[in-house]
């Protein structure tokens, strides 16, 4: 049995990534560490609004306070170019 973590953006299908098993809400925070948080950007930006649908592995306090802690922090490389660029 696999599990399949996409990422969506409303230009497409932006990563994903594929477990053998189930996705533990540690796996869960990994991917978000790895692949979605580095790429978001501060609200009304674009990539700035992550949703989440009502899955057990959503609702780990170490998921939240990635989210509403460090991500609003979290410096954008994609960010960082595009504010370079004259």
């Amino acid at each position: 049995r696999f599990s399949l973590l996409p990422v969506l953006t409303l230009d497409g299908l932006n990563t994903w990534k594929v477990f053998e098993g189930s996705v533990t809400s540690e796996l869960f925070l990994e991917f978000l560490c790895k692949f979605v948080i580095p790429f978001t950007t501060p609200y009304p930006g674009p990539r700035s609004v992550l949703v989440l649908d009502n899955c057990n592995i959503h609702h780990a306090e170490a998921v939240r306070e990635l989210v509403e802690d460090q991500a609003c922090e979290f410096p954008s490389p994609l960010l960082e170019m595009m504010q370079a660029d004259p």
